[in-house]
């Protein structure tokens, strides 16, 4: 199965795919976080800055990462209670993975992880600025090594405002030590369904870096 969908320039930049769930009513504050950078890597650990990509395409013929960079020193020392991040959708998406055993059938999983794996912990400079830097995408980019924080079985690719609920906070609290710690953070958006290059099976596969993409994050603080 495969969907194919071009979308005018004007209508991709107003939407929005949330990985995640927002409380908005919860007690506290919410911030509201803005891009700083994004970017993909590839599983030839080659970084591509000023973009961003989810799984695989010819143009791009290596699975990819995104990276996406927030300062959370406007949260710095509160108590994450709920965490979303917002991310603009592309001009274009494929996708031919499918959860067949769903109902209805999904098509595609994105993965929401930490910065890196704390046994295998890699800085905001690296993964930003970096290029063939042996492991980073094992480590960051692979479920198996960098669990998710959330994640969504999506059925089209392309979601115009629509919210969801998709996130799960971490065993491990990761959100909440770098929250503590305050400063330049980075979360990965990655396909989490296959991994494999079984024809064109993206989404955002042709966005440039969009300062709109935005990380709220709830406190009850």
């Amino acid at each position: 199965m495969k969907i194919k969908q071009h979308l005018s320039t004007g209508v991709a930049a107003a939407s929005l795919l949330c990985l995640g769930m927002a409380n908005l009513q919860a007690a506290g504050h919410t911030y509201h976080l803005a891009n700083l950078a994004s970017g993909n890597w590839n599983d030839l650990n080659q970084r591509q800055a000023n973009s961003y990509q989810i799984g695989f395409s010819t143009g791009r013929p290596h699975i990819q990462a995104a990276y996406f960079e927030f300062d959370l020193t406007p949260a710095k020392g509160k108590t994450v209670t709920d965490c979303n991040l917002l991310i603009a959708g592309s001009t274009d998406y494929h996708i031919s993975s499918v959860f067949s055993y769903l109902t209805p059938p999904k098509q595609f999983k994105v993965g929401i992880a930490a910065q890196s794996p704390l046994a295998n912990p890699f800085s905001v400079s690296q993964i930003t600025t970096g290029n063939n830097i042996a492991s980073i995408y094992h480590y960051c980019a692979l479920a198996a090594q960098n669990p998710d924080l959330g994640y969504r079985k999506v059925t089209d690719g392309l979601h115009l405002g629509v919210t969801f609920d998709a996130f799960h906070f971490d065993s491990a609290h990761r959100i909440q030590a770098a929250v503590n710690a305050g400063g330049n953070y980075v979360l990965w958006a990655r396909d989490d369904f296959d991994g494999g290059n079984d024809g064109q099976n993206y989404i955002w596969g042709s966005t440039v870096f969009n300062a709109g993409n935005i990380l709220n994050i709830t406190t009850s603080d």
